[in-house]
């Protein structure tokens, strides 16, 4: 079962692997990450960095929808997490019967985005892929650190954004 859906630029940190494991009770943490999942360095690194019994599967934008498809139908709490929010929009759209939520973390600055939670800087073009999931799609987005952290929902981060 897909217990989180993540749009977080760091992937899997400390923060990923002690806070959201723990309150989710996540076994399986599946990476859709381009670059990770071609640099056979950097897709072991991770794939080693699970705590004892988490199982870590390391994809590309290209080849996710196998391993999604198998977590969506089987019982292991597993999270799914990407680092850009364009990731998000073939996501959900390879793959409609996940959960119709995204919790947005930490997202890189890029191309004069605007700060709108810690860490988390939304373009123009991300805030589009954020209406479109939102509006369009009907995914519940809110932008979220941790759990114990306040949660902003897209509504408030669009009056933000202007």
């Amino acid at each position: 079962m897909i217990s989180l859906i993540r749009c977080d630029d760091r992937l899997i940190h400390g923060q990923c692997m002690v806070r959201l494991t723990q309150h989710y009770k996540l076994a399986h943490i599946i990476v859709v990450d381009d670059m990770t999942a071609k640099s056979a360095i950097l897709k072991s690194i991770f794939e080693k960095s699970a705590m004892p019994g988490m199982k870590i599967t390391v994809t590309s934008r290209d080849n996710f929808v196998e391993p999604v498809k198998a977590a969506v139908a089987d019982s292991v709490s597993t999270m799914v997490v990407f680092r850009f929010p364009p990731y998000a929009l073939t996501i959900f759209e390879k793959v409609p019967e996940l959960p119709k939520s995204l919790m947005v973390g930490p997202v890189q600055i890029k191309d004069n985005g605007k700060e709108v939670n810690t860490g988390t800087f939304v373009s123009a073009e991300y805030a589009d892929n954020f209406r479109k999931l939102a509006e369009e799609m009907g995914i519940d987005v809110y932008f979220q650190i941790t759990p114990e952290q306040r949660r902003y929902e897209w509504a408030d981060i669009k009056k933000k954004l202007g």
